[in-house]
This record gives structure tokens, C-alpha cells and sequence, in this order.
């Protein structure tokens, strides 16, 4: 994958833990939603847990300054209304 988003989602897969806020700062949003979206992505896949995932994923989009319905809107698309729900209490009330 050549272009931002697609490098960020990549890290993201690869990704052990969330990347500190200092150090996402240098890259664009593009990045920064394919980092959350591929880091959530393989929480899900570990745990098995797609509302943690969504949570979680809330909880990141806020952290990095992400523009929330660039984000949510992937939850939309795959007709996931919990994931959804996960997400916006994520980002609304997580740490």
C-alpha cells in the first residue's frame, strides 16, 4: 500500500500496543485512521471482542485528534449499530 492511509493501516496490524500521542503527531490523518483502524482490527481479531475493538477505537480517534466521522463510518458500513455504540462511548466517555 503506497499511500498514507494504507502505511498507517499497515503499522497498525503490525502493532503490539497504541502508539503514544507524541509520536503520531508527525503523521498525517490519513495515517493516523489507518493506524487506529488496522490496531483495532487486530484486537478484534485477537480477542474476538468487536465492541473492546470499537471501544477502543473511539478512545483513539479522540486521543490523536481524528475527525470522529471519518472514523465511525467504517463501523457504519459493515451494519455493526453495537460496534457503533462502542465507539461513540469510547470516544465520548474513554481515557
Amino acid at each position: 500500500m503506497e499511500n498514507h492511509f494504507g502505511k498507517g493501516l499497515m503499522a497498525g496490524l503490525k502493532a503490539r500496543e497504541a502508539d503514544s500521542v507524541t509520536k503520531v503527531t508527525r503523521f498525517c490523518s490519513d495515517y493516523k485512521r489507518g493506524f487506529v483502524l488496522g490496531f483495532t482490527h487486530r484486537i478484534s481479531e485477537q480477542t474476538g471482542d468487536r465492541q473492546r475493538a470499537a471501544w477502543e477505537a473511539g478512545i483513539l480517534t479522540r486521543r490523536y485528534n481524528l475527525d470522529k466521522e471519518a472514523v465511525v463510518d467504517f463501523f457504519k458500513e459493515v451494519n455493526a449499530e453495537v460496534a457503533v455504540k462502542c465507539f461513540l462511548a469510547g470516544y465520548e466517555k474513554g481515557y
